[in-house]
């Protein structure tokens, strides 16, 4: 037995006002073993699967990363094994999936085979309608994400007028130099991975930061919320990372995907995050963290400057901004409700006793790749 496995969490998609953005792709690092894709409808236990796969590594002292579903977080789209360099994911919509290297890297496991056609046929009219009003809500939850990045972008707009960029930049030479200490190129490619730690869910905000903070690392908090650099500091350290050879791991912001809200560097042992309202109150309580001197960037900030109608202008985009991000997260809640309603179609027609031989046979395929 090995010694006591670790679990990290995160995101490998995630709902924005671009639509459902994913990392799939980033989901095993390099030098892949094995990639198992399942393909099948809503119901038909992909997720249950996988986490019974889950069970049993982490059961033999497997390192495990699990990916939730943005559109469900209590159900999973992947489960990678690092130390095997194998995973097992969902390659069905939104996030379709299918093999770069078919049969010599990916396998597809179609779930499909193992349904009742006739019991799906007989329901196919409740099936259609279900799926069409779970794209709908969608599509409406997508466009009020867009009409929140517009609020979310005056809010925005309206803080830069108020920063202090000499203080600004002070304040982030200092964080920047406590945190490498020094600025020696290591000689070495660097690389990148990608994906959300944080995710606008059914329930509501969901942030899995803690899992992916661990004993004994320094964690540097960088509070502020939008137009006050918090952002633009994170691509920055990221670029000095890479410019030095180390390996980043970063997190993206659901409201900015091309923007990060978190950046770990395993060999400085650190961590730097975003903290602020709604997406990121507090520091995540990691166990055993060195939680060490962040930056405050509404230091830098002179609200003043707005004037009165400024202010209200700035509350008032803050606001709207809120009001819409609720209503999209409102339309996907509605939206799993339904789609718990199609799954139990699915369910009802699965042979879930091959399901599970298939799943024992697969957890035997992937110990086998231990000592490859």
């Amino acid at each position: 037995m090995k010694s006591r496995p670790n679990t990290r969490c995160m995101f490998a998609g995630g709902n924005t006002p671009e639509g459902f953005v994913n990392y799939f792709g980033e989901i095993l690092e390099y030098n892949t073993n094995r990639v198992f894709i399942i393909k099948g409808g809503p119901g038909v236990g992909k997720s249950t699967f996988m986490k019974k796969i889950g069970q049993d590594l982490l059961e033999k002292g497997y390192d495990l990363e699990y990916f939730y579903c943005s559109s469900d977080p209590y159900s999973l789209d992947a489960v990678a094994v690092p130390q095997l360099k194998v995973a097992i994911m969902d390659g069905t919509a939104p996030h379709v999936i299918d093999p770069s290297y078919p049969g010599a890297v990916e396998e597809i496991i179609y779930f499909g085979e193992y349904w009742d056609n006739e019991a799906l046929i007989a329901n196919k009219g409740h099936i259609m309608e279900y799926t069409n009003q779970i794209k709908g809500l969608f599509n409406t939850a997508y466009s009020q994400l867009k009409e929140a990045k517009v609020a979310y972008d005056e809010w925005k707009s309206y803080v830069q007028s108020c920063l202090n960029r000499a203080e600004y930049q002070r304040q982030a030479d200092l964080f920047i130099g406590r945190v490498f200490k020094r600025f020696d190129a290591l000689g070495k490619k660097s690389r990148a991975r990608h994906y959300f730690a944080c995710a606008i869910t059914p329930s509501g905000i969901k942030d899995y930061a803690d899992t992916l903070l661990k004993p004994g690392m320094d964690v540097y908090p960088i509070y502020g919320g939008p137009g006050s650099g918090a952002k633009e500091l994170l691509m920055r350290i990221a670029h000095i990372a890479e410019w030095q050879g180390f390996f980043t791991e970063r997190s993206h912001c659901p409201i900015e995907p091309d923007h990060l809200d978190m950046v770990i560097i395993p060999e400085l042992n650190a961590a730097l995050l975003n903290i602020w309202e709604p997406f990121r109150n507090t520091v995540p309580k990691g166990e055993g963290i060195n939680l060490k001197e962040g930056i405050d960037l509404s230091l830098c900030i002179d609200e003043a400057k707005l004037g009165e109608e400024g202010r209200k202008a700035l509350l008032d985009s803050r606001r709207r901004f809120l009001d819409l991000l609720n209503k999209a997260i409102n339309n996907i809640a509605q939206a799993k409700v339904i789609h718990d309603q199609l799954e139990s179609y699915y369910i009802s027609a699965m042979d879930f006793e091959k399901i599970e031989r298939i799943r024992q046979q697969i957890v035997q395929r992937m110990l086998k790749y231990e000592n490859s």
